[in-house]
């Protein structure tokens, strides 16, 4: 029966996990973004829970919403080599198109360093409605809510959305809300050894500027945007040019605005680009081999904050939920950690990563892990994970998948958690 079951996961797992395809990204172009992919809705249906049981807390850690470029520079910056290339006649139509929209969108864009869009919150209010909608006995009249944020205002305001949205379900809820660098220990945690993984003259990051530089090398983009091949040779830097408006195509989706940048890219460009930006989240935020452990370890004050929640709440027979938000350098290495379905793999080629692994996937816009705990009158607590409200498996032996015992669960996260 065991052999059975564990050839039947092994099957689930395989048909959730094949390998990604460069024709599967390339048919939606916003998948191209990566981590400035908007949050997809889901539409996966959830398995009925067994028979007996209910839900009555919920453990949760979710990125901001969708936010605007991080610096007023990575917009104005491009927008002023166009503009100044204008002045000069050096500017063919297409050029003078895009610079253009970049005016339009810079009018509304100045100032937003970094914050959160209007669909940034209505991303949050929307997770928050399907949470309580699908768990409705976790938030009853008696719930207690903790929701705790690092301090970035992206982070506090999403937090603001999603909890503002449980108190319009059910205005009895008892909600605690926080923002303190007390948390970002495990809210926000990177160690030493970590950051300087990260730092440019590391062994790993030669190979990525290779990467990226080959893919940012286009003559044909240049040529679509400038007549004058003298003045791009003495007045231009081509690969700033082609990274600048690669990451403003980007960040479009999360504006909801009909402007589009799209046009300025073959869909191959746009994929070698996205392949060496994912290839740095990957080695940066995830199961990288190359960094040995050092990131995927930086979620473990976050898993064990996550096991001392759990507890809490099973052992005292409250109700409710526990909501942490932060950013896709906090929840890419907690996938990783745990092991979550797809989101664990290893890969050295940088020009294979695409296959195993993608921030679209692990790190959306609002991207969130959401453990949920269930119970029956024996007080058996079953947990099911979902990762951007999909059904994702952990390599615990279950019978019922997506449902886990949870005393199988908490022991898995402890072992792990003590053996790095």
């Amino acid at each position: 029966m065991k052999k059975s079951f564990s050839i039947l996961l092994i099957a689930v797992s395989f048909f959730y996990q094949g390998q990604t395809t460069k024709e599967e990204i390339l048919s939606d172009l916003n998948k191209t973004g990566g981590v400035y992919y908007a949050y997809p809705t889901p539409t996966k249906k959830l398995t009925a829970v067994p028979s007996g049981y209910q839900p009555f807390y919920i453990s949760h850690y979710g990125r901001h919403g969708s936010r605007w470029l991080i610096n007023d520079k990575d917009f104005s910056g491009v927008m002023d080599i166009l503009k100044k290339a204008n002045e000069n006649n050096a500017l063919t139509e297409n050029g003078k198109s895009a610079l253009q929209r970049l005016e339009k969108i810079w009018k509304i864009a100045e100032g937003h360093n970094g914050d959160l869009t209007e669909l940034g919150g209505l991303q949050h209010k929307q997770i928050s409605q399907r949470m309580f909608k699908n768990n409705p006995q976790a938030f009853g009249n008696n719930a207690i809510v903790t929701a705790k944020s690092t301090v970035v205002p992206r982070c506090i305001i999403s937090m603001a959305y999603f909890t503002n949205e449980l108190t319009a379900n059910n205005p009895k809820l008892n909600i605690s809300i926080e923002s303190s660098d007390k948390y970002m220990k495990y809210l926000n945690h990177h160690t030493k050894e970590s950051i300087d993984f990260k730092s440019p003259d590391n062994f790993w990051q030669e190979e990525k500027r290779k990467l990226k530089q080959d893919a940012l090398r286009s003559e044909r983009f240049i040529k679509n945007l400038f007549n004058n091949e003298d003045y791009v040779y003495k007045n231009v830097n081509p690969e700033k040019v082609v990274e600048s408006f690669y990451w403003i195509a980007s960040d479009m989706q999360n504006l909801e605005t009909d402007i589009s940048f799209y046009d300025l890219f073959t869909k191959d460009e746009l994929f070698n680009i996205y392949q060496a930006i994912n290839y740095q989240f990957y080695v940066n935020d995830a199961a990288s081999p190359l960094s040995k452990g050092l990131v995927k370890n930086n979620a473990i004050p976050l898993v064990k904050n996550i096991l001392e929640e759990a507890d809490d709440y099973i052992k005292n027979n409250k109700s409710g939920a526990s909501l942490r938000f932060g950013h896709d350098g906090n929840i890419a290495p907690l996938l990783a950690f745990m092991r979550v379905e797809g989101m664990d793999k290893e890969e050295i080629n940088p020009r294979e990563v695409y296959k195993v692994w993608n921030t679209f996937q692990a790190a959306p816009m609002a991207a969130n892990l959401q453990m949920i705990f269930y119970k029956n009158k024996k007080s058996d607590v079953l947990v099911k994970f979902l990762l951007n409200e999909n059904e994702v498996s952990v390599p615990v032996e279950t019978k019922s998948f997506p449902y886990y015992q949870w005393n199988d669960v908490k022991t898995y996260l402890e072992r792990i958690t003590k053996s790095n």
